[in-house]
């Protein structure tokens, strides 16, 4: 058998080029068949061997193209909650869903199975500043995103992904006392305005209404509560509910909270989240039964919600003993609630929310059990690290 070695051009990143010179060699004539190819795809030529087995080189050129990837242009690519990832062009995309389209394959995903969407070509600053809001560094966030100039940003998709998670980060960063809640709401509520057909706008809806809530706005908040709760689907509908609920309670209609809660609480949903929304659905609910006067009612509930919350659930418990120290606190049971509400400043303190309503209360409650300089070091505690949070401005 005679061999012999050919020098060809590299086909570095051209998987089309490698499929046409397959093609080209199961068409050689005889006696120049592929064999096998050989090199690397980074040096500048790559060797052939071509032998004069007909069949053999045949076999290995069709298993050349059995084995090249996909095409290897660049991509948008939507990671989905699910663990896997489409890969194509973005051709649509809705508040509800976005359409990828790979050759004449076409699939339209939900936006509630999206976990995060990056876009072909986009600049390295957008993608590590994507990564670092979804890892909840908002600070680094928005340093990396401050990089990024608008002729950086080749597609609109790209300016609004940037517009929407310098939003976030700042409202982030503002309902845990850093920064500005009322500056944070201004830029929320320029994207949510243009930003209709976006796959953000659910997410900037919600957001807009936890700002409103903290602004002490609650009617307000509910409007956007309530845009949440015309997405289609039950998580939403669900998580919805809960924050109507927390906003009804909010302007101290606790009977309407109490039932709003109820709704969630009946919803036919199951799952881990749902299960989640469900019992701060029903930490909402002992926490209107308390402020109704029904202290009974409402320590039974917060008593089984301690007890079947799992360990790592440190928020849940956080919210759990807050609700607790008020429903306490509101039936005179001073001390009592004085514990409860230390079990979050001990324990929790890592929830900036939950952190600065215990440290507010415990405030309070010092000064009422004459410890003037265990109030004043709450006091100071809740100034020092939450200097913008609602509670401290009481």
């Amino acid at each position: 058998m005679r061999v012999r070695s050919v020098l060809c051009p590299s086909f570095e990143g051209d998987w089309g080029g490698m499929a046409m010179l397959a093609v080209a060699m199961l068409n050689w004539g005889r006696g120049r068949e592929l064999l096998a190819a050989t090199g690397s795809r980074k040096r500048e030529h790559a060797t052939l061997i071509v032998s004069g087995d007909k069949a053999l080189g045949a076999f290995v050129a069709l298993l050349l193209l059995a084995t090249l990837p996909g095409p290897a242009w660049a991509t948008d690519r939507v990671r989905l909650t699910a663990g896997n990832t489409a890969n194509g062009t973005i051709t649509e995309m809705s508040a509800n869903e976005v359409t990828v389209e790979l050759g004449s394959n076409k699939r339209t995903f939900p936006v509630n199975e999206i976990e995060s969407v990056q876009f072909d070509s986009e600049p390295n600053p957008l993608t590590q500043g994507r990564v670092a809001v979804n890892a909840g560094r908002y600070s680094d966030a928005l340093t990396i995103l401050a990089k990024l100039d608008d002729e950086d940003l080749k597609r609109v998709e790209m300016a609004k992904d940037v517009e929407f998670f310098k939003a976030l980060c700042a409202a982030r960063l503002a309902l845990a006392g850093e920064g500005s809640i009322a500056d944070a709401g201004k830029k929320m509520s320029a994207f949510e305005k243009s930003s209709g057909t976006n796959y953000h706008y659910y997410a900037a809806c919600e957001t807009l209404g936890n700002l409103l809530l903290a602004l002490h706005k609650p009617a307000d908040a509910e409007r956007y509560y309530s845009k949440l709760a015309d997405a289609p689907w039950p998580d939403f509908k669900l998580r919805a509910g809960v924050l109507l609920g927390q906003a009804l309670a909010t302007q101290k209609q606790f009977g309407k909270a109490a039932a709003k809660f109820e709704e969630v609480l009946a919803m036919k949903a199951t799952g881990k989240e749902a299960d989640a929304f469900k019992a701060t659905a029903l930490l909402g609910k002992a926490g209107a039964f308390s402020a109704l006067g029904k202290a009974d009612e409402a320590g039974k509930l917060i008593d089984e919600i301690i007890a079947k919350a799992e360990p790592e659930d440190s928020e849940l418990h956080a919210k759990a003993y807050n609700i607790q120290g008020n429903s306490l606190k509101a039936a005179g049971k001073k001390k009592e609630a004085l514990l409860a509400f230390l079990r979050v400043d001990l324990l929790y303190p890592r929830h900036p929310e939950q952190h600065a309503e215990a440290l507010a209360n415990l405030a309070t409650l010092w000064t009422e059990l004459d410890k003037p300089e265990r109030a004043a070091q709450a006091l100071s505690t809740l100034k020092e690290k939450y200097p913008s949070s609602p509670w401290a401005t009481k």
